[in-house]
This record gives C-alpha cells, sequence and structure tokens, in this order.
C-alpha cells in the first residue's frame, strides 16, 4: 500500500503538510502524484513500510 505525502516550504525547511489515503498500489500513487505535481505541489509517495520517496524536483533528500 502507497499514499501520497504534501510537502511545504518553511524557510529553509521541507515539512510534511498532509498525507493522502492509502492507494493499493505503488502505479495507482504514482498515477496520482503525476497529477499534483503538474498542479504544482510537492509530493512524496509513502511505503506502508514508513519508508518516503520524494517525486518533485528540487526537494532535499
Amino acid at each position: 500500500m502507497w499514499k501520497l505525502v504534501f510537502y511545504e516550504r518553511n524557510g529553509l525547511r521541507m515539512r510534511v503538510e498532509k498525507s493522502a489515503p492509502w492507494l493499493p498500489n505503488r502505479a495507482a500513487a504514482e498515477q496520482w502524484a503525476q497529477f499534483y505535481m503538474r498542479q504544482g505541489y510537492c509530493v512524496g509517495l509513502q511505503s506502508q513500510d514508513g519508508r518516503v520517496e520524494r517525486l518533485s524536483k528540487g526537494l532535499p533528500a
């Protein structure tokens, strides 16, 4: 299971602003992530084990 994580820049720091509901697979999560990135959001994917992969360009690792 995967979910979207939305980031917000706070000065020089990035913080998690909110997250979306769990999605059944990574493909569905990536599809929604692409949609929100086109809308200008900073997005990452979080797996069920807690790892977060930041997808938006310019986000610190």
